[in-house]
């Protein structure tokens, strides 16, 4: 077996899964090639595909790192940082907003996903191998149960499944729930295939879309800064600690309210002084009047004493 191939089978045997739908390909150059999309959705969840390569020799399968259902639009897109290795708005947009601390749900929206371009094959019945090759954007779970099973239990010998003469028959079985997961996976050896299945296909590098970085900024551009809910509840409770001291604490004054209110005290006491003054004027009129009074009642007094004498 070619050793970059088998190199290939070995590192996808021992890889980590994990992953999500996504459409990343060319797809208008594919189909003029009467190139479709594989789906898994079979009746009953039986899946028997046969792994077609675009070349005999290297890697039968293309690694894919995409960012997923991005913005309002739902986008999709290659990471450029991933894929090319330049600089992604999206990765840069992450990075921001886990530097503010924003929630890491929003963040995990925006992480990249890992898939494996694959050209296929579906050998269910004769109607579904004359539809010719799709090409099928397969989850890691399954490409790394083909890795692993493409080698023999007893002797270890390893078995290229996408060889055309002694290749392999790939069956498996998709259940749907509440996640969707991929089991029952078996590889049969079959009859060799027919060249048409798998000459002149076009290399995986020729079938990827390339973002447009202005168009991954403005999309990404909508995906807002949630704050984490420990920030929320901190902020509850800081604004209802606040008000509950408001209740209880008097108002502050402002840089006004002092002057009314000692406008207000002059007032007051201008009144108070203008009460006292009346006061004690009716005072002295009270105590002039009953001093009349008196002198009155001695000159009278003194008088009817005179006409008395004479």
């Amino acid at each position: 077996m070619d050793e970059a191939r088998m190199k290939a089978l070995n590192a996808g045997a021992n890889m980590s899964t994990g992953g999500s739908n996504f459409d990343f390909v060319d797809t208008s150059k594919l189909e003029r090639l009467g190139i479709t999309k594989y789906n898994t959705k079979k009746p009953k969840g039986n899946n028997f595909i046969r792994i077609v390569a675009p070349s005999t020799t290297g890697p039968f399968a293309m690694e894919i790192h995409i960012h997923t259902q991005i913005g309002s639009g739902k986008s999709t897109f290659l990471c450029m940082k991933e894929m090319f290795n330049m600089d992604c708005p999206i990765c840069n947009h992450a990075q921001e907003l886990r530097r503010q601390n924003i929630s890491s749900d929003v963040i995990n929206d925006l992480k990249t996903s890992r898939r494996f371009l694959l050209y296929v094959v579906d050998t269910t019945d004769v109607a579904s191998e004359d539809e010719g090759t799709h090409w099928f954007d397969c989850p890691p779970s399954i490409y790394k149960a083909v890795c692993t099973l493409s080698q023999d239990r007893r002797t270890g010998e390893k078995v290229d499944p996408t060889d055309p003469v002694d290749g392999r028959d790939i069956e498996f079985t998709r259940k749907d729930g509440k996640r969707t997961e991929y089991v029952g996976f078996v590889l049969t050896k079959t009859e060799p295939i027919p060249k048409s299945w798998y000459e002149d296909l076009p290399p995986f590098e020729d079938i990827l879309l390339k973002p447009d970085p202005d168009e991954m900024a403005l999309a990404v551009s909508g995906v807002k800064a949630t704050p984490t809910t420990s920030e929320s509840a901190g902020k509850s409770s800081t604004e209802g600690s606040r008000s509950r001291r408001e209740s209880r604490e008097p108002e502050k004054e402002t840089a006004q309210e002092p002057l009314e209110k000692e406008t207000t005290r002059a007032s007051r006491r201008e009144r108070v002084s203008a009460s006292d003054t009346q006061f004690e004027s009716t005072k002295e009129v009270v105590e002039d009047s009953e001093q009349a009074a008196v002198i009155k009642a001695k000159i009278a007094d003194v008088q009817s004493r005179r006409r008395r004498t004479e």
